[in-house]
């Protein structure tokens, strides 16, 4: 087993290598200060005999969608050879927006919580809706949360199993069949909700009939201390920009396929997001080819694209 841990410096980028057989990557930070937006740091790691992209994320308690977008030639459902070499993209970019209570970030297909009067922000991988089946992009609430949820499928979802052979009760009891978990966070949007899943292999990727789905170990840490009343905002940002110390930083996203002609999920959308975030009185030195590449190719990890001078 390995346990050896160093540091790796390439061009404004610092990365920690860490290659253990198993590992998890912390779900709550400090919140940075001077509105500073980085937390985490990325990791790389070697495949184990039989890992699969499944099995890598689980270990690291990220979505599928990260170990996608950080590899190339990885899919949801590539098999490894012992000993790849993967990028695990465990540093986050806090989303542009104000720094309280939950914020979903869809085409990131993760969740950030902000504890009211606390100086941490906590982070989960999620999984959400289908294309055509996204929860509504807007601001809402935590409505109510139950502990063993029952689940009243909803016609769509139930036409969709018929269609398969499958009968669904019109009402499912709470139960290891249940699709819902043993937890349910309702929000202030009528019939959807966060909620764990018995599908673990559906975060990090768009499987849901709309609902927002948490791995059972991030909801049961998550559950207990959110309370109905929380404020949720619900984005579609797939480029954030925002500043780390002296230096400007893009993370990149896939957009989500119906919004990909929204204004904010194109090229043009990335160069008004960074020249917004331009200082008027300072100068400020911007790699405009890295922006073209990340745009085109998203990787999911911040990169410094720019630099005060």
């Amino acid at each position: 087993m390995y346990t050896k841990r160093f540091r790796k410096t390439i061009g404004l980028l610092t990365i920690s290598l860490l290659l253990p057989l198993s590992n998890t990557y912390a779900k709550d930070f400090a919140l940075p200060q001077n509105g500073d937006s980085l937390i985490g740091e990325v990791q790389y790691t070697t495949t184990q005999p039989g890992d699969t992209t499944t099995t890598v994320s689980e270990r690291y308690n990220v979505g599928l969608n990260t170990i996608v977008e950080a590899n190339s030639n990885v899919n949801e459902r590539s098999v490894f050879a012992p000993g790849t070499s993967l990028a695990i993209a465990t540093r986050f970019m806090l989303p542009p927006v104000p720094r309280k209570g939950i914020v979903i970030n869809l085409p990131e297909m993760r969740l950030y919580y902000y504890p009211e009067g606390s100086d941490k922000v906590m982070t989960f991988p999620i999984g959400i809706g289908r294309i055509g089946k996204t929860v509504p992009i807007r601001q809402t609430i935590i409505a109510r949360k139950k502990i063993n949820p029952t689940w009243t499928p909803p016609e769509d979802i139930r036409q969709f199993d018929a269609a398969q052979g499958i009968q669904l009760p019109k009402v499912m009891a709470a139960g290891p069949d249940n699709p819902l978990g043993p937890y349910g966070i309702y929000l202030g949007i009528p019939t959807y909700l966060i909620h764990s899943t018995i599908f673990p292999e559906s975060i990090g990727r768009r499987a849901s009939f709309g609902c927002i789905r948490m791995n059972e170990s991030d909801i049961k840490q998550f559950f207990p201390i959110v309370t109905p009343g929380t404020p949720v905002e619900i984005i579609d940002m797939p480029y954030k920009v925002a500043w780390n110390e002296n230096q400007l930083y893009l993370e990149a996203h896939r957009p989500l396929e119906e919004r990909s002609d929204v204004e904010a999920a194109t090229l043009a959308g990335v160069v008004r997001s960074i020249e917004a975030s331009l200082p008027r009185d300072q100068v400020v030195l911007v790699n405009w080819q890295l922006v073209a590449y990340l745009a085109e190719q998203p990787d999911g990890i911040p990169h410094a694209i720019g630099v005060r001078l």
